[in-house]
């Protein structure tokens, strides 16, 4: 038998697929039916000339558990033999050029709760692996014969193939994907795609990502294997790692693990303005101190100098209505400041991120105003050229007048420079997105850190992982964040969306300690040794 067949039971075989890759090496199996054989998720390197050199019989069919490049690529190997998809997952097999056409921008009424959970991307993000090249399939799984078994979801017999099998709808891994169950020599053997790798592990994170921060796709994998558990499978036949002969210990761990990450540690507790509240004289924001006010309906902060002129951090309004009131909106909100605030000039503007809920307004500001935008040299690349990154809620996904503007002033990592009577440091500070800077500088005597939405409304809990932020938490993401906040030792930090919050260091540390629990709950639940490998879909 060639090295890389290897039977598991009598009828059943398992090709080890010989690339190398972020996904892959990918599994691909083969199924005995009488005088056909039957594939189930072919990896790239299965040829029709490697299959015939051990088998007789033809190959009539291939069944695939969910449409990812890595384990349809094999498809194109066998021209003519009928390929089956899971229901849903039909745009994914028109390839990847019609694919990278996919993306839609935000749509009117622009509610928060319709931001993230889009056909073929999040929040803008692309988060499929589509075929390079179109697949011709014959059907679609649990399209035809549809019975629903109480209790174990929807559980759908197909008898059209050569051999008998069911399929079970098991999404998280992918939003429409199955598993596949066929008895093989008197064992139950369930074809389970990407939903449990290895002895109660996940192979990524980054690929239930289906929605802005919500997990539901993390949240439906726990749903779907206790749905797979109640059908009692002997064998377990993963896209990734070791088949699992053992399944019962294997998803009783996982479950564990997957609902220990799941669950919020501390106690949820909210992170918003800790002190009370003081009306600034400009309407709509509040006053921190005498030369800083923030806006409390969306991202405006203003810094005043005793000169008359300003600095602003942030200029989205989050005022989501039609493009002209929007217009009409944020030139009020900034003339009413400047003349309550004796604002003659506004110098400068620094976003503290890339996000289009951030930024929208601050080409506007820029032609009001004739200022300058800084940043550092990395987030400016994500603004100037925002279809270099497939990342989440850029700003031309907000379907905004611009999408785009210039950055005049780029400062390195850590760099820093005057302005007025203050010194400010910008650094790379990450979060909820990696293209964060943080902007440190001393307002009425007080060290003042912005960081953006590098603090969320989570509190001391663990925030979800934002994947499609390219926000590996370790590394460029919420725990990387909160040590460096915890770094620069703050008095005050003035986050997004209008929270602020004084003394911020007690509860920098119990956010640092619960992140270095969850950081070991992770680490746990990866089939990858390197947690970057296992959040990162961009490496």
């Amino acid at each position: 038998m060639p090295s890389r067949f290897d039977r598991i039971i009598p009828g059943l075989f398992h090709f080890r697929s010989a690339l190398r890759s972020k996904h892959e090496p990918a599994n691909s199996y083969l199924l005995q039916a009488g005088d056909s054989l039957v594939i189930v998720d072919p990896a790239a390197d299965l040829t029709a000339d490697a299959v015939r050199e051990l088998f007789a019989a033809p190959v009539t069919d291939i069944l695939v558990t969910h449409v990812q490049r890595e384990n349809v690529a094999g498809c194109a190997n066998f021209i003519g033999v009928r390929v089956h998809v899971p229901a849903g997952d039909e745009y994914l097999c028109e390839g990847a050029e019609k694919y990278s056409h996919i993306v839609e921008p935000w749509p009117p009424p622009w509610e928060w709760e319709t931001r993230g959970n889009f056909i073929g991307h999040v929040g803008g993000a692309r988060n499929e692996r589509p075929p390079d090249q179109p697949i011709a399939f014959h059907d679609v799984l649990a399209g035809v014969g549809h019975r629903v078994r109480p209790g174990a979801g929807d559980v759908r017999p197909q008898r059209s193939l050569p051999c008998s099998y069911e399929v079970v709808a098991t999404p998280g891994h992918g939003k429409h994907a199955v598993t596949i169950i066929a008895t093989v020599a008197g064992k139950r053997v369930a074809f389970c795609g990407d939903l449990i790798c290895g002895n109660g592990r996940l192979w990524n994170w980054f690929d239930s990502e289906w929605d802005y921060g919500l997990q539901n796709g993390q949240r439906a994998i726990l749903h779907s294997i206790e749905l797979l558990q109640r059908e009692r499978p002997d064998i377990l036949c993963p896209t990734h790692g070791p088949v699992i002969n053992d399944p019962e210990p294997a998803f009783t761990l996982l479950r564990r693990r997957l609902g220990a990450v799941l669950a919020e540690s501390p106690p949820h507790e909210a992170a918003a303005t800790n002190f009370p509240e003081a009306d600034s004289p400009a309407p709509g924001f509040r006053r921190i101190s005498p030369h800083l006010h923030q806006y409390r309906a969306g991202n405006c902060v203003a810094v005043l100098s005793d000169s008359g002129h300003a600095l602003i951090v942030d200029d989205g309004l989050c005022y989501w209505e039609p493009l002209p009131q929007r217009a009409e909106h944020h030139r009020a909100v900034i003339n009413d400041m400047k003349r309550a605030l004796g604002i003659r000039k506004i110098d400068l503007v620094i976003p503290s991120h890339c996000h289009g809920d951030h930024t929208e307004n601050i080409p506007e500001l820029v032609e009001m105003e004739g200022c300058e935008v800084a940043c550092v040299d990395a987030v400016a690349e994500t603004i100037e050229h925002p279809e270099r990154f497939n990342v989440i809620a850029l700003l031309p996904w907000y379907g905004t007048a611009h999408d785009t503007f210039a950055v005049r002033r780029k400062l390195k990592n850590g760099g820093r420079f005057r302005w007025q009577e203050y010194e400010i440091e910008m650094f790379m500070l990450g979060g909820q997105t990696w293209c964060t800077h943080g902007i440190d500088m001393t307002i009425d005597g007080v060290r003042t850190l912005f960081v953006g939405d590098s603090i969320g409304g989570h509190g001391a809990a663990c925030e979800p992982p934002m994947c499609y932020n390219d926000g590996d938490p370790a590394t460029r993401g919420w725990a990387f964040a909160v040590d460096r906040m915890i770094e620069h030792r703050p008095d005050l930090l003035v986050c997004g969306h209008g929270i602020a919050m004084r003394d911020p260091m007690p509860f920098l540390l119990r956010k640092q300690a619960a992140w270095k629990q969850r950081l070991a709950q992770f680490t746990e639940l990866s089939f990858r040794k390197d947690l970057r490998e296992f959040f990162d879909p961009f490496v």
